[in-house]
């Protein structure tokens, strides 16, 4: 069998305006290919489409631990209970790719919508305890231990789909399968943390899953002189729920802090409503194309079908304001994918492991500093992919590798008030590899760049004067 490519062609103001944005691009993507962050790559066909993994740009790998003022992760909601600030992010990205099989090669571009949030804290306070007397002075000597609860929303692109190729069979009588596809799945997430001590935060997040696929499969006998042609196209109309849970306990220890993540994701109420058509055709060597017989015709199929949980673990090490060490891993469960409408592939638990420095790593300048430093990020994944793929009798899974490196460029001005204004500009560059373990499968090579914005709290506030 032979793989070839081809082309595939004041506060309540900026909340307003803010939601307004959102509903633009809730609708956008609910159309389906066209708002997704595009990528072209056949294994996008398995699944429900090739999971995005994605996060905020400012966060790198650290998926699990990165909280900050103004800053958390979307996969674990306890990082929610740091921030401070009311915060508006939005990024999108440009993917430059290519696929090689043997001595193919199919160059694309793609990237587009990567998130956009909005976190603001909804409430603090403070409890006195009593831990010691100071007979000297004659007064009580009081802890203060802080409670609180920020939420955000979260809109980002969860599985792109899109791929355009065709399998080639040198038998005797000569067959080729041709793959097209588009589409994917997005998630609209409402997160809560709470802050519960200067230790212990937990978090939860519902998110609702939607998004539609579209796949077209042509099957045909190569050089008749009348070409029979099986022609297959489905759609599919996803809707469901999505639900995380998270703990983050931190400390600091001397001159260092300390952060460890957990967090769980799982799925419930995914339903696919699937509408099919398969048809038999004949093509005259004249070009004249003829419908012989309808095979199958299936409309509005609705269905229950289960999308794989995922359990994640960081850890975080902090060296006084100068640096930041990330641990992460993530497994995702594949095993409990059940979905009546892909005879694809078979999948295996996925398992991601990655680690990453960030110099500079706070997202608030101190008292201290006359201007606030650059973060600089330097980040490496490496990936077990939940692919499995069978040739020869022999099974071959897939590895992915990601290397990043992005910065910030603080754009800071004093108000009125001598306030600090926080905005931050990200930048992000990523190279991605996927290899197969073995066989003759396709190579993907990728390099994404992305810019996002990160506006802070005062930049919503109505100005008291000019």
């Amino acid at each position: 069998m032979r793989i070839n490519l081809k082309d595939n062609h004041s506060l309540k103001k900026y909340i307003l305006s803010f939601f307004l944005l959102f509903n633009g691009v809730v609708a956008v993507l609910g159309q389906g290919s066209s708002g997704q962050n595009l990528v072209s790559s056949p294994y996008s066909n398995y699944g429900v489409g090739e999971w995005t993994q994605t996060n905020f740009i400012q966060a790198g790998t650290a998926t699990h631990t990165y909280s900050g003022h103004y800053s958390f992760s979307s996969y674990n909601p306890a990082t929610l209970g740091n921030v401070r600030y009311t915060t508006l992010d939005f990024a999108g990205s440009y993917k430059r790719g290519a696929t090689i099989s043997g001595s193919e090669r199919y160059d694309f571009d793609g990237g587009g919508f990567e998130y956009m949030s909005l976190a603001l804290p909804v409430w603090k306070t403070a409890k006195r305890k009593l831990i010691g007397y100071d007979s000297i002075r004659k007064q009580k000597i009081w802890k203060f231990i802080p409670f609180g609860a920020s939420t955000a929303l979260v809109l980002k692109p969860m599985t792109t789909v899109g791929y355009s190729y065709y399998l080639e069979n040198d038998g005797v009588l000569k067959t080729r399968t041709s793959h097209i596809g588009s589409g994917g799945l997005s998630v609209l997430q409402w997160q809560t943390g709470f802050r519960l001590s200067n230790a212990v935060q937990l978090g939860y997040s519902a998110g609702y899953v939607f998004g539609t696929t579209k796949d077209n499969a042509l099957f045909s006998v190569v050089d008749s002189l009348e070409l029979g042609v099986v022609e297959d196209a489905q759609s599919l109309v996803f809707r469901g729920l999505q639900q995380q849970a998270g703990l983050l306990f931190q400390f600091k220890l001397d001159s260092t802090y300390h952060k460890f993540g957990v967090s769980y994701e799982w799925y419930a109420n995914s339903f696919a409503t699937r509408n099919r058509l398969t048809r038999s055709m004949e093509v005259t060597s004249a070009g004249y194309t003829s419908v012989l017989d309808t095979i199958l015709d299936e409309r509005d199929v609705k269905k229950e079908f289960t999308l794989p949980g995922s359990l994640g673990l960081g850890y975080s090490f902090q060296y006084r304001r100068a640096w930041q060490l990330n641990l992460d891993w993530r497994k995702q469960m594949w095993s409990k994918y059940n979905a009546y409408f892909d005879n694809t592939g078979k999948y295996v638990d996925r398992s991601d492991y990655s680690i990453g420095l960030i110099i500079n790593p706070l997202d608030v300048k101190s008292g201290t500093e006359k201007r606030m430093k650059m973060p600089v990020r330097l980040g490496y994944s490496l990936g077990q992919s939940q692919l499995q793929f069978v040739q020869n009798s022999q099974t071959f899974g897939m590895i992915e590798q990601r290397y990043t490196v992005g910065f910030g460029i603080p754009m800071l001005r004093r108000y009125f008030d001598n306030s600090v204004i926080t905005n931050i500009l990200q930048v992000n560059v990523q190279y991605l590899e996927r290899n197969s373990t073995g066989g003759n499968f396709p190579k993907e090579q990728y390099i994404s760049v992305g810019l996002g914005l990160q506006l802070g709290d005062i930049w919503f506030a109505q100005r008291k004067y000019d």
